[in-house]
């Protein structure tokens, strides 16, 4: 069954490769650079605390070609960012690599057919840090992540469905989630739901998947992506991933984001202080100001 879902995707693929008809063609592309920095210098401070640095980029770029009434849209977003508080080394905060690519055939005006791919994965490697029990004072680091080690990437087949003007809904019957794991010491520890030794896993079933973009005010607006997939041979263990971001812009240069991601995997276990590996929520949030530019507008 696998074979046969796998083989449906890529022949829709084809085919929306070639699905053309005589109508203009548009090109809408977008694209901005955001750099975010904060310092806090302390000297003989009698209130206590430490030193930091924290600096932090954001780069995103789309394009879409419409033609008719289709439409085939490419979209990266990468984001990196580090801190370093007192004598500590300098340490990974914010790192993520998406790649989208997707494919959309109108069948009335808030209806339609469309083929998604979404890459994700990070740049650098993740560690924890443990207390060094022979070197007193030192930490320990250990690499629990790396590029491709989580990979994900899926592939969804379905109908997108227009509620209003800010909310759409898409419902892929059709849908592969593939997990990589690229690392040879992560993938022998069978991290992230792979089988010891196994570099990646594959899993088939039906993804949903909710998108709200609100302007609030001007200059002010929010969107929340709510993903749900859930495997055949698995129904009704779902994984979810919601992300929300709120853009607050200060002027042409300057604005001010506060994102969040909430992560349910049934195939990842988190290790606990008492050395258990347990399924939990997984929550991050991350608050930038900074410079904000345009790489080309929107046409």
């Amino acid at each position: 069954m696998k074979k046969q879902l796998l083989t449906l995707l890529l022949i829709f693929s084809a085919f929306a490769l070639q699905a053309q008809d005589a109508d203009s063609v548009t090109i809408k592309k977008s694209g901005t650079w955001g750099v975010n920095f904060a310092n806090v210098g302390l000297s003989n401070w009698a209130g206590g605390g430490e030193s930091s640095l924290a600096i932090g980029t954001v780069f995103n770029t789309s394009i879409e070609r419409i033609k008719g009434g289709s439409s085939w849209k490419n979209q990266f977003d990468f984001a990196l960012g580090g801190a370093k508080v007192g004598e500590q080394d300098f340490r990974k905060t914010d790192d993520a690599i998406i790649l989208l690519s997707q494919y959309s055939q109108q069948i009335k005006s808030d209806l339609s057919w469309s083929l998604t791919g979404i890459l994700r994965t990070q740049l650098l490697d993740g560690n924890t840090f443990a207390a060094d029990p022979i070197n007193i004072g030192e930490e320990i680091a250990t690499k629990i992540s790396t590029f491709m080690a989580p990979g994900y990437l899926s592939l969804n087949l379905g109908i997108d469905k227009k509620v209003g003007e800010h909310l759409n809904i898409s419902f892929a019957p059709a849908a592969g989630k593939f997990t990589f794991v690229l690392d040879d010491e992560l993938s022998d520890a069978g991290a992230y739901g792979v089988d010891p030794g196994d570099k990646i896993r594959a899993e088939f079933g039906t993804n949903f998947l909710a998108v709200l973009d609100l302007p609030i005010m001007e200059n002010i607006s929010f969107k929340s992506t709510l993903n749900f997939f859930t495997a055949y041979d698995t129904f009704g263990n779902v994984d979810t991933n919601w992300e929300t971001l709120l853009v607050m812009k200060v002027n042409k240069w300057f604005n001010a984001t506060f994102g969040t991601q909430l992560i349910y995997d049934d195939d990842i276990l988190i290790a606990q202080d008492n050395g258990n590996f347990e399924r939990k929520i997984q929550f991050k949030h991350v608050l930038n100001f900074g410079a904000n530019f345009a790489l080309f507008s929107s046409n």
